[in-house]
């Protein structure tokens, strides 16, 4: 089944029968594993880390190094506290469920701020990260995390009218995220209310730039009432 929609990148929601749809409670205890693991790494409690992952656990960071073993990361983390007075913020993650790997993927946006312990050098880096979720003995656990580099990617363009755009782009929803859509702001221009713009954060550059390519996107736009061409603007934090 072919992707349709946003905009920038809009839609209509579009079901896959092979996806198995997440529950309430599927959700709920995403949103609760998120909170434990900010708990656990601010208070720099190693232990608590190891609790939250498998013992196979991998994890894969941003420029690609693995860390193998539920102990080996957990004293990665130790290093770190050691070293950083650091605080993270995870942002609420987008829950899917994946054929490929038979799991729950948690997807989500991270924030780290702080100093180093020695010489007490600034820390700020954002990013992006997905879980892979398993559940032994009734608690969840990650079984694979993988962090890239976040997306900010800003698209605006006219549309025939407000409500029909919003409702087709919101319908859309669920298919974005499947495709790696993190988080989302949409409005119009203060002085043209046929201006929309469309604020994202994508798992990944080459997320979005896959979605956005798909040959039917023009097709949902023209069904959405946008008229011209959009302008995409991808957006680097200096």
């Amino acid at each position: 089944m072919k992707n349709l929609l946003f905009i920038t990148i809009l839609f209509c929601a579009v079901t896959n029968g092979k996806l198995q749809a997440q529950t309430a409670t599927d959700n709920h205890d995403m949103q609760v594993f998120t909170r434990d693991f900010m708990a656990a790494y601010n208070q720099q409690d190693q232990a608590a880390i190891r609790k939250l992952y498998t013992d196979n656990a991998v994890r894969i960071d941003k420029d690609g190094k693995e860390i193998k073993g539920g102990d080996n990361i957990a004293a990665y983390f130790g290093e770190q506290f050691r070293l950083n007075n650091a605080t993270v913020l995870l942002r609420p993650p987008v829950v899917s469920w994946s054929d490929f790997q038979h799991a729950f993927l948690a997807s989500g946006t991270l924030e780290v701020n702080g100093t180093s312990i020695v010489y007490d050098i600034p820390i700020h880096f954002t990013g992006a990260y997905e879980n892979t979720m398993l559940k032994q003995d009734g608690v969840w656990k990650i079984s694979k995390s993988v962090h890239t580099p976040m997306a900010k990617i800003l698209v605006y363009h006219q549309v025939k009218d407000f409500a029909q755009w919003k409702s087709a782009f919101e319908a859309g929803q669920p298919m974005r995220s499947s495709a790696g859509e993190l988080n989302v702001e949409f409005g119009t221009l203060h002085d043209d209310p046929n201006t929309v713009y469309v604020l994202t954060e994508w798992k990944s550059l080459e997320a979005f730039q896959h979605f956005f390519a798909d040959p039917d996107l023009a097709k949902s736009m023209q069904a959405a009432g946008v008229t011209g061409k959009p302008t995409v603007m991808i957006l680097d934090r200096k």
